[in-house]
């Protein structure tokens, strides 16, 4: 098997990490090498979850990086989860699969459980009227 780029995005509370870690579990079970990153990672501190707005772009360049840099070292399949709202947020990250001949999938959570981070109503509720569909992206529902 090649190597296999998993891209989950969705709003806060949505549930990426859980079916993140799913996924990764289920990979690893089957023989995979696999990682997992998302940019939250980066807040993480003595596990707890430190945010700063102002280290956001450091976040995500980390994640980024993180991300290649584990498929550079031989690992086969890399899942990173965040909240992508608009298509350019995660263009990077395919183009870049893309010229490295590494296979895309992109999964959609639409499930609306409560933030672990707090995220207030009224941004979840603009994140979600500002989402931008992708074409070949698979939503995923409670249940599913």
């Amino acid at each position: 098997m090649g190597q296999r780029l998993i891209i989950i995005r969705g709003i806060p509370g949505s549930g990426k990490s859980t079916y993140a870690k799913k996924i990764k579990h289920d990979l690893f079970e089957s023989g995979n090498s696999v990682t997992h990153f998302e940019a939250d990672m980066f807040f993480m501190k003595d596990g707890k979850y430190n945010w700063n707005q102002k280290l956001a772009p450091i976040a995500h360049k980390w994640c980024y990086n993180s991300v290649f840099k584990s498929f550079d070292n031989g690992t086969n399949v890399v899942i990173v989860s965040n909240t992508f709202v608009k298509l350019g947020d995660m263009n990077n990250y395919i183009k870049e699969a893309e010229s490295r001949n590494i296979d895309v999938t992109v999964y959609r959570m639409e499930n609306r459980f409560k933030s672990v981070h707090e995220v207030p109503e009224e941004t979840l509720n603009k994140m979600s009227e500002s989402f931008q569909d992708y074409d070949n992206e698979t939503i995923v529902k409670e249940g599913q």
